[in-house]
């Protein structure tokens, strides 16, 4: 009997190795093979970015353009120092206990990480201002889309959006100045994470990207570090 019980521990533990190493197994295949694989970049398009901090990925686009204008949602007067406003803003989504107490890795907490895996409701937009951004090989890489993707980019962001009584979006203190973060809708998991997100906003659109990309990495790699597309 007391041999019996020792052997449950361990089956547990290669249980555990057996679910991590086909999530990381499927994490692979998903940022591999591509869905959208004919879209192709215009030449004459509109100038977006997806950028990396090595955790959490997003998406850059002017605040103004012709398609839209993000002041709607991202006002000037949210920031401590409306002046701080930007030309671009980086837009990602995630879930708020990461996002808020993990800017890197090393900030990750367990409570945490065990509510963004098994899933939360909890749930927030993230928001930083730029102005006029550069591509960077190794974290931030450009990318051109029609007027028809971009505004499918827009409207699949806008509905994340949480609006008060009065139609406006409910910002809160970021990491520091330049960002925010605003209430949002949706629900994050292991298999629906910020990274996942972003290339689904992007998949949604038309635009090449991994069928499944849990991890930044998988999100990044359908982008040259040149900011040309593969």
């Amino acid at each position: 009997m007391a041999t019996s019980r020792m052997k449950w521990p361990k089956r547990i533990a290669k249980a555990i190795s057996a679910v991590v190493m086909l999530y990381l197994t499927a994490a692979l295949f998903g940022s591999i093979f591509p869905a959208n694989q004919l879209w192709q970049s215009p030449d004459d398009g509109i100038e977006l970015f997806i950028e990396t901090n090595g955790l959490h990925t997003g998406i850059i686009m002017p605040i103004q353009s012709e398609v839209y204008d993000w002041s709607e949602l991202v006002r000037p007067e949210h920031l401590s120092q409306p002046s701080d406003y930007g030309s671009h803003i980086l837009v990602g989504w995630g879930h708020e206990g990461v996002y808020r107490n993990t800017e890197h890795w090393q900030d990750l907490r367990f409570q945490d990480a065990a509510s963004a895996i098994f899933g939360s409701s909890d749930v927030l937009l993230h928001v930083y201002h730029l102005n006029y951004p550069q591509a960077y090989p190794h974290y931030r890489r450009s990318f051109k889309v029609t007027e028809a993707e971009y505004r499918s980019i827009i409207e699949t962001i806008k509905l994340r959006f949480v609006r008060d009584e009065t139609g406006h979006s409910i910002p809160s203190p970021g990491y520091g100045k330049y960002d925010l973060f605003y209430k949002s809708r949706g629900h994050y998991n292991a298999f629906y994470t910020c990274n996942s997100w972003t290339s689904d906003v992007l998949r949604q659109a038309g635009i090449r990207t991994g069928i499944w990309t849990p991890f930044q990495g998988g999100a990044m790699r359908w982008f040259l570090e040149s900011g040309t597309e593969n």
